[in-house]
C-alpha cells in the first residue's frame, strides 16, 4: 500500500525548497525598486488601528474580495468558509483561489505569501516540468530569473483543482430561499496578481487594497452591536465589518483568514449561513463515494446496516432515552490524528482516552460522552470540564478484548476476519489515521487490543482505489490526484458510521463531524417530505 506513505520524501524536500524559495523571494524583494506590489495600497500592522480608507476609488457597481490559501485542505476549507461569510456581509463578489491537494505551503508573514503562492501556481511550470507526452521531466529544469523559484520536485508534491469541480460551491450562489447565500462567485485559475487584475478588469492599482499580516492571527473581524467590544484574546487587532465596508477599492484582498473564531457575527442568520457553507464545501465527487462504497459494503455485509438505514448519531443525541433503548452501535468510526508533530507528541496520552470512549460506546456505558478526544489550552466552560474528565479516563486501566475472541480472529485475512467478527457479534471499528503503518504502530496498539474487529483503509484490497484514478483537474492536467484523495474516502466511511469519535483540534475531525451533520440534515429533510439539496 505504498501510495499511502509515498509522500514522506516529497514532504521533506518540499520543506527545504520552501525555505530556499523564501530566501530567494526576500533577495528579490530587497533588490527590486519596482516590485509588483509597490504602487498598490497595502494594509499592514504598523498600527494597532487600521489606516483611514483613501477618499477616492474607481466608480463601479461591482466590488470584489479574495484571500490567500495555505496549509492543507481542512484549513483551506475553513478559510473559504470565512471568506464566503465576509463576502456575504460586505456585499462583495467572492473570488475563489484554487484548492491545493496535498501539502502545498505553510503560512508566511506578509508580503511573502503573495509571492510564494504566485510561484506555486505559475502556469509555466506545466511546460517546464512535463514533456510533450505529459511525463515528468527527468532532470530539474533551470530556474528562470523572472519565473518560478519552485522546482519540479516541489511542484509535483501538490495538485490544484477548482473548488467547483469537487464541492457544491455553486449552491452558495443560489437565493437564500433555495438554501444558498445569494453570493456572486468567480474562480481564479492561479494566484498571480497580474492575472487577477486582468480577470477583474482592474487597470488602476489604487483599486486594489492588499492586506499584509505579520501574525497568523493578525485581525479579528466582528459585527458591531454598538455595545462595548470584548476583544478576542487570540487576535492582535479588532476590525469591525462596518470599517471593512467603508473601503471603496474594487478589490479587497485579504491575507490569511483561517480560524474558526476569526469572524464574530451577531445576527441570527449568521449560524444558518455558516451551516449552509459547511454543507456546500463538503468534498462531493461521485468517485469518492464510489470508493468509500466499496469499503462500506465490506464492513456492513452480513449485517442489517446500510447507508440507507444508518442515521449517524452524535454523543449528545446518544444520551437521549429513546436512543438508549436501541441496540448498541455495531459500526463505529474514529479519526486518530497522528501525522504532524503537535498531534504526534500527545498521541500516547490520547489513545487511552480513545479506547475508553469507544469502550463506553460499545458497552452502552459512556461516562464522559464526547465526539472528540484530546486537550486544548482552553479549559473554560463545558468543553473544558469535558477535557478534564477525559484526562481522568486516560489514567484508568485499559480494557482489552476477551482472549477467546482474540484467539478466533488471529491470523485471519480481512474478509475472513470481517465474517468472523459478525459471527461473534462484535462491534466493527473503522479507524482513519495518518499514522504510519497503523497495525504495527505501538502507539495505536491499545486500540487493536481492545477492539480486535478494528479495520483501517490499508486492510482492504485496492479495488476501492480505482475510482480515484479517474478524477482529473483542468488546472493540473498531468498530475495523478488519486493519492491526494485517499483522505476523503476515509472521511466518507467515517461519516456513515453509527457513532464517531475524532481528535479535538483536528480540522479534519471537525470536517467529518460536519459531514455527518449534513447526512442527518438530509435524512430529516426527506423524512419531513422535502428534498435537501446536496447536489445543487
Amino acid at each position: 500500500m505504498n501510495f499511502l506513505t509515498s509522500h514522506t520524501r516529497k514532504r521533506a524536500t518540499l520543506a527545504v525548497l520552501c525555505a530556499l524559495s523564501v530566501l530567494i523571494i526576500l533577495f528579490q524583494l530587497m533588490r527590486s525598486t519596482d516590485d509588483s506590489f509597490g504602487d498598490m495600497l497595502r494594509w499592514n500592522d504598523s498600527s494597532e488601528r487600521l489606516p483611514p480608507p483613501p477618499a477616492k476609488a474607481r466608480d463601479s457597481d461591482e466590488k470584489f474580495m479574495t484571500y490567500l490559501p495555505y496549509s492543507r485542505f481542512s484549513n483551506q476549507r475553513g478559510t473559504l468558509l470565512n471568506a464566503a461569510l465576509l463576502a456575504k456581509y460586505l456585499n462583495r463578489t467572492l473570488v475563489v483561489p484554487p484548492m491545493f491537494l496535498g501539502y502545498a505551503n505553510g503560512w508566511s508573514p506578509g508580503p511573502l505569501l503573495y509571492s510564494v503562492v504566485e510561484h506555486m501556481t505559475d502556469p509555466r511550470l506545466q511546460d517546464k516540468c512535463y514533456d510533450d507526452e505529459g511525463e515528468l521531466v527527468q532532470e530539474e529544469p533551470p530556474i528562470l530569473e523572472d519565473g518560478p523559484t519552485f522546482g519540479c520536485e516541489n511542484f509535483t508534491a501538490y495538485a490544484m483543482i477548482p473548488w467547483s469541480d469537487v464541492t457544491n460551491l455553486e449552491l452558495l450562489s443560489k437565493p437564500e430561499s433555495q438554501g444558498g447565500l445569494n453570493l456572486k462567485i468567480i474562480e481564479r485559475p492561479d494566484l498571480s496578481l497580474t492575472t487577477l487584475k486582468k480577470q477583474l478588469d482592474i487597470t488602476d492599482d489604487n483599486d486594489m487594497y492588499l492586506m499584509e499580516d505579520s501574525n497568523r492571527y493578525q485581525w479579528h473581524y466582528y459585527e458591531d452591536s454598538g455595545a462595548e467590544l470584548q476583544p478576542n484574546p487570540r487576535y492582535k487587532n479588532e476590525v469591525s465589518l462596518t470599517t471593512l465596508r467603508s473601503y471603496p477599492q474594487r478589490l479587497l484582498h485579504f491575507y490569511g483568514i483561517f480560524g474558526f473564531d476569526r469572524l464574530k457575527l451577531l445576527s441570527p442568520a449568521g449560524d444558518e449561513y455558516r451551516t449552509r457553507i459547511q454543507h456546500a464545501l463538503l468534498f462531493d465527487h461521485p468517485a469518492i463515494m464510489e470508493s468509500a462504497g466499496v469499503i462500506l459494503d465490506q464492513l456492513l455485509d452480513g449485517t442489517d446496516l446500510s447507508t440507507d438505514t444508518i442515521a449517524p448519531v452524535d454523543s449528545s443525541r446518544a444520551q437521549h432515552p429513546e436512543e438508549k433503548k436501541k441496540m448498541q452501535p455495531r459500526f463505529v468510526a474514529a479519526h486518530v490524528r497522528a501525522g504532524d508533530a503537535d498531534f504526534l507528541k500527545g498521541l500516547k496520552k490520547r489513545v487511552p482516552i480513545f479506547v475508553h470512549e469507544l469502550w463506553g460506546i460499545m458497552t452502552g456505558n459512556e461516562t464522559v460522552p464526547s465526539d472528540l478526544v484530546g486537550a486544548t489550552n482552553n479549559k473554560d466552560g463545558a468543553d473544558g470540564s469535558q477535557q478534564l474528565a477525559q484526562e481522568k479516563l486516560g489514567d484508568l486501566p485499559l480494557p482489552t478484548a476477551p482472549k477467546r475472541i482474540i484467539d478466533q480472529l488471529d491470523d485471519l485475512d480481512t474478509q475472513d476476519r470481517l465474517a468472523q467478527c459478525k459471527k461473534l457479534d462484535q462491534m466493527i471499528l473503522y479507524v482513519a489515521t495518518d499514522a504510519i503503518n497503523p497495525r504495527t504502530n505501538p502507539d495505536l496498539a491499545p486500540i487493536f487490543a481492545a477492539f480486535p474487529c478494528t479495520f483501517v483503509i490499508g486492510d482492504f484490497d485496492v479495488e476501492w482505489y480505482d475510482p480515484l484514478t479517474h478524477i482529473n483537474s483542468p488546472l493540473d492536467p498531468h498530475k495523478d490526484l488519486a493519492d491526494h484523495l485517499v483522505m476523503f474516502v476515509d472521511a466518507a466511511v467515517c461519516a456513515w458510521a453509527e457513532r464517531f469519535v475524532g481528535t479535538r483540534t483536528s480540522t479534519f475531525s471537525n470536517y467529518i463531524i460536519q459531514y455527518r451533520h449534513s447526512i442527518v440534515d438530509k435524512l430529516e429533510a426527506e423524512e419531513n417530505g422535502y428534498t435537501f439539496d446536496f447536489e445543487g
